[in-house]
């Protein structure tokens, strides 16, 4: 085990200047080294293929080839220094060392983590790195997940499972009436089809798990019965599988609604259109000033949806919102659905819903909490401003964020990226559930991967990948990757949690030099006012005047031009370029004024002109690793960024002349 601690973090990492990058460079050596004596050690006797005077004729294919990949290297310099403490742009930064190693090492082999018959390491290897996501997560033995390509493919699955679980009870009353099985309270004849989905995904589950065993009882625990099972399981008129949703909804005589705050990330807009489900079918809740899900608007829009006769499939709750890093209050959530949901989710006035937290960015975030809460540390930070050395207060996110990850585990599904917050190469996002009966429900007919799907008692327990999810072909080296590094970096508040305390610090260190600046150097003619406290480490804000108000299509227009001199345009060279940061947009259409109002108010700008001009801000992602530690050898360059910013700004608004956008400038895109 590697030793942990603050100064451990030195060890993870390749470092800004690639401190580490020789005896790294030796271990790649090592790897292609052993791959090729795993492929000469094979059948030896088989002898070779291309022989000597092969590769001899291949010597005009090896010359282009060098120098295109020459070419190729001098190409990738021009790429972001995400692994320099001077880039606080977007959610990218250095990657551990050991997913490096387990990436390169197991892409030479190319496993195709489908199924262990095509990728039979790597396959393991996933099975065993999502149970220690998941346990992460505040999941038990009986929890299932697995690796995906990103957050947005691992959202789309959690609500395709939450869509069929949902009317799940439909089924399970038919089966259990077509094969003479007994009624079971709250899916008898007497109760509505409504009333029958309200029931919670568990209870669910549970009730399929307990039909099939009812059924092997009677019938026999025999292939055939099996197959019968699943047979009737197919054949019901509520499977939204065979029969399709229109089917469905059109027999219930009631439209879906899945609930999400107004900070949701737009892949839930792709979800609900690649589900059939309409993207009328998202309903927003508003956040509050911090950005996090209201909870007591939460019941009120569930009071309104039950009103409307419609029903709710899924709550969304967004922990690490890519925008302001904001963490949902998923206590209080998972709380409300139980107060809703009645003793086990079975009475009739129960109203369960599945809970999902997107955690595709925050889901890391929890490692700060195990085994208990590690603390962010003293409230102060030392700082280097106007040339002197100074201690500042930090506005720690103590409380809340902690107390909604210490319930993670009790959301049906959570997504999270191992390539954000994890610091592993991409693609590696992955989606946990509570429950591995799930996988009775998605499996899909594969032959060729797996065993008779006649055999679905023996889905729970399976460590196959393939026949479950939405992806087919995936990559071994992704599974090689999270498995290397999480098994040598602990996932608690010893070792990866050190590292998310650390990025949080500095999120709050930036967040207030930002707001004390002009306190520190006096007559700065700018004010840097941020959206709200950080909430993990994401900082957004803009710049203003400080001394007037100035119409918000102007600020709008200023602060887009500071971002262009943060940022690389077409034809500059990264190296010119000393601090980075990204931006995001505040739009109307999404974010109401309960939540923009009072920073609005802070940066003068009049709500109407909110209405239909939106805000641009500058957004800051503190995840580099390397704050702390150029700290300790005089380099405070958190300070640096802020004395860059302000300067910017302070430009910029002195001489506002319309310069036209450059191209990489002329769009907004949403952050990923």
């Amino acid at each position: 085990m590697s030793p942990t601690g603050s100064n451990s973090i030195s060890a993870w990492f390749a470092g800004p200047k690639a401190e580490n990058g020789e005896w790294f460079a030796e271990t790649i050596r090592r790897t292609v080294q052993d791959y090729h004596a795993w492929r000469r050690n094979y059948f030896p006797e088989d002898g070779v293929v291309v022989d000597s005077t092969m590769r001899r004729q291949n010597e005009a294919f090896q010359d282009a080839f060098e120098d295109r990949f020459t070419e190729l290297l001098a190409r990738l310099k021009a790429d972001f220094p995400f692994h320099s403490p001077r880039y606080a742009a977007h959610m990218l930064a250095e990657q551990t060392l050991p997913s490096m190693a387990g990436y390169f090492a197991a892409m030479l082999y190319n496993p195709n983590n489908i199924s262990t018959e095509a990728a039979p390491v790597t396959v393991r290897l996933e099975v065993e790195a999502a149970q220690l996501i998941a346990r992460m997560l505040g999941y038990g033995p009986a929890s299932w997940g697995h690796l995906t390509g990103g957050g947005t493919v691992a959202n789309i699955e959690a609500l395709w499972l939450a869509r069929t679980v949902k009317y799940l009870p439909l089924v399970v009353a038919d089966v259990r009436r077509e094969l003479g099985l007994e009624e079971v309270p709250g899916l008898d004849s007497g109760s509505s089809p409504l009333a029958r989905i309200r029931r919670g995904p568990g209870v669910a589950l549970g009730d399929l798990a307990r039909s099939i065993a009812d059924a092997q009882s009677v019938l026999g625990a025999t292939a055939e019965t099996a197959r019968l099972v699943d047979r009737t399981v197919r054949s019901s008129a509520w499977n939204i599988g065979t029969r399709g949703l229109a089917s469905v909804l059109d027999r219930l005589g009631s439209a879906p609604a899945v609930i999400v705050p107004e900070t949701h990330h737009y892949c839930f807009e792709k979800a609900v259109d690649a589900l059939g489900l309409g993207r009328d079918s998202l309903v927003c809740v508003p956040v509050d000033p911090d950005f996090r899900m209201d909870v007591g608007e939460l019941e009120g829009t569930l009071d309104r949806v039950r009103g409307e006769g419609r029903h709710v499939l899924a709550v969304i709750a967004v922990v690490g919102t890519t925008e302001e890093g904001a963490v949902d209050p998923v206590d209080r959530i998972a709380a409300l659905r139980d107060a809703r949901s009645g003793v086990g989710g079975c009475g009739t006035e129960a109203d369960s819903f599945w809970l999902h937290a997107d955690a595709a960015y925050g889901g890391y975030l929890r490692t700060i909490t195990l085994p208990e809460r590690l603390g962010l540390g003293e409230p102060t930070a030392d700082v280097k401003v106007g040339g002197r050395e100074v201690r500042i207060p930090l506005r720690l996110p103590e409380h809340g964020p902690c107390d909604a990850l210490e319930r993670l585990g009790e959301c049906d599904s959570v997504t999270i990226d191992p390539h954000k917050l994890g610091y592993i190469p991409y693609p590696a996002g992955a989606v946990c559930f509570k429950s591995d009966l799930v996988k009775l429900v998605a499996r899909q007919d594969a032959p060729y991967l797996a065993e008779s799907p006649g055999e679905a008692a023996g889905d729970s327990a399976s460590d196959g990948v393939g026949m479950y999810i939405l992806e087919g072909s995936k990559p071994g080296a992704a599974a090689a990757a999270v498995w290397l590094s999480h098994t040598l970096i602990p996932l608690d508040n010893t070792g990866h949690g050190v590292l998310v305390r650390e990025t949080i610090r500095n999120a709050c260190e930036l967040h207030s030099l930002l707001v004390g600046y002009p306190d520190h150097v006096p007559g700065v003619g700018v004010r840097a006012v941020p959206l709200c406290d950080p909430g993990s480490n994401i900082v957004c804000y803009a710049f203003r005047a400080a001394d007037r108000d100035l119409p918000l299509s102007e600020l709008n227009r200023l602060n887009r031009r500071i971002y262009e001199r943060f940022t690389l345009r077409v034809g500059e060279r990264v190296y010119d370029q000393s601090f980075f940061v990204s931006r995001t947009t505040l739009s109307p259409d999404r974010y109401g004024l309960r939540a923009c109002g009072p920073f609005l108010d802070r940066l003068g700008a009049a709500p109407e002109d909110y209405s239909h001009l939106g805000v641009f801000l500058l957004r800051s992602v503190l995840m580099n690793p390397w704050y702390s530690h150029a700290k300790r050898r005089g380099r405070y360059f958190l300070s640096e960024l802020v004395a860059d910013l302000h300067g910017v700004a302070e430009e910029e608004f002195a001489n506002p002349t319309p310069r036209a956008p450059s191209p990489s400038a002329a769009a907004i895109v949403r952050p990923h």
